[in-house]
């Protein structure tokens, strides 16, 4: 793989920048900025003549795209300047229809179900079953996608979210098969998996086991800046001229170049060095027996660089022991049963040391306390329909009602808690006495209720019919 963007972005060299944008290479950045972003400021520019336009590549970088789709074994790859966000919304928008049925894991992140607020299509949800101890979600099956294609022959699509926040996958392999048995596309939110072609200790990658169009968040996961991301596409089910036009319609006209250097760099490191530099990874973390149990599922594939440990054992919360880590120690996703963190491409073996030695002075001090009692779940289906499709939800009349009025009601907002961004209660969606139940509770925990019109909850917006 060439470097041709970041080569043509570091050959601009004009003296008289009278062009966008408008601290013109940081001349007139305000002072503080411009001594944190240094000399990085020359290279903040616009579509000039030798840096090729975003919106219809011809140049640079088109080259750029091409090099990173061979890279990450994809057919065609278009840089993502607004995160995976902008990539799941263009992938709904090229493929559906308004009116269009389409089956999407209820475990899927909040801007799959804002594109089906534009694209106007009908979901039906395929069920993930919850782990009582953890109180996590584990992967869509192969069983359940097979069901879902069975009741609903009109369905025109797939979209799934493997690997979980957590790392866990779906057999995507099977799954792909039955769904092209079926002659649809498969659309995949690989966003936490971009790493998984660069060593074989990693799950297979959507793209590998023929998903058509695959999401990556190369900014959570490989040595990007943050916002970036790549859509993918292979095979002939989706058109890539409808993806470059659903591209346009949600990407902003004016990319950021450190960005989109950023991606294609990425990908050159990946080419060079990503199995050497995964290799001694994997070995460090294999190194440390962690006090609390990490969460394995047999038979489901994991990433081993996501380390999920239990914190129920010792009677802590997630968002407990994620505050006695900090401020030393961040982590990236805390529940309300463990604490997750993501290990990468940064991680030292002196930073494992730390997280080691600091485990093993939380879990001495309470190790004797009471663990919390397996959680009480509510039996949940393998497919459900919402009465009405998010987009119906969304610009329907609406009217805010307390918390307990809400209940049996169809929800005009789709509420999330963050980190991950996995919906409570999806727009269109009726409001189960569990749902009220379950953001009760997260937000007892400390959790950031994201869509929420009312954030402390008191009330929810409803669908007024």
């Amino acid at each position: 793989m060439t470097i041709s963007l970041l080569a043509a972005l570091l050959r601009q060299n004009h003296a008289v920048p009278l062009h966008v944008p408008g601290h013109q290479r940081g001349r007139g950045m305000e002072p503080l900025l411009r001594a944190l972003w240094g000399t990085a400021l020359a290279q903040d520019l616009s579509e000039l003549p030798a840096l090729d336009n975003l919106a219809q590549p011809t140049g640079v970088l088109r080259e750029a795209q091409a090099a990173v789709a061979a890279v990450a074994g994809s057919d065609r790859a278009w840089f993502l300047v607004n995160g995976a966000t902008g990539g799941l919304l263009a992938a709904l928008l090229a493929t559906l229809n308004p009116g269009d049925r389409v089956l999407v894991g209820r475990n899927v992140h909040r801007s799959v179900t804002a594109g089906l607020v534009l694209t106007g299509a009908k979901p039906v949800y395929l069920g993930v079953r919850v782990d009582p101890q953890w109180g996590l979600p584990l992967p869509v099956t192969k069983e359940v996608v097979a069901a879902g294609l069975a009741a609903y022959g009109d369905a025109k699509a797939v979209v799934l979210v493997s690997p979980t926040y957590e790392g866990l996958c779906s057999p995507l392999v099977e799954i792909a098969q039955c769904v092209h048995e079926h002659g649809l596309p498969l659309i995949v939110d690989e966003a936490h998996g971009s790493h998984f072609r660069y060593h074989p200790a990693f799950p297979v990658t959507a793209l590998a086991a023929g998903a058509d169009v695959v999401v990556q968040s190369w900014h959570k996961t490989l040595g990007t800046l943050t916002q970036t991301a790549v859509l993918h596409l292979q095979g002939e089910r989706i058109a890539p001229e409808r993806l470059s036009q659903a591209l346009n319609l949600v990407q902003t006209t004016s990319p950021s170049y450190w960005f989109l250097a950023a991606l294609e760099r990425a990908g050159y490191q990946m080419a060079q060095q990503g199995q050497e530099i995964y290799e001694r990874l994997l070995r460090w973390v294999n190194r440390y027996e962690w006090p609390l149990p990490r969460w394995q599922a047999p038979g489901i594939p994991q990433d081993p660089l996501r380390l999920t440990l239990g914190t129920w054992p010792i009677g802590l919360t997630g968002f407990e022991l994620d505050e006695l880590l900090q401020p030393q120690i961040m982590a990236e996703f805390p529940s309300g049963r463990s604490l997750t963190f993501c290990l990468g491409l940064g991680t030292t073996q002196a930073m494992l040391e730390t997280l080691a030695d600091r485990l093993n002075t939380i879990y001495t001090e309470y190790r004797h306390h009471a663990p919390l009692a397996p959680l009480s779940l509510p039996p949940s289906s393998n497919l459900q329909e919402s009465p009405c499709s998010p987009r119906d939800a969304y610009f329907c009349p609406q009217v805010s009602v307390p918390l307990k009025s809400a209940l049996n009601q169809i929800s005009a907002e789709t509420i999330s808690p963050y980190p991950p961004g996995i919906p409570t209660v999806i727009a269109g969606e009726r409001i189960t006495e569990s749902v009220i139940e379950n953001l009760q509770y997260l937000k007892e925990l400390g959790a950031e209720m994201v869509g929420a019109a009312d954030p402390t909850l008191q009330t929810l917006r409803v669908c007024k019919v």
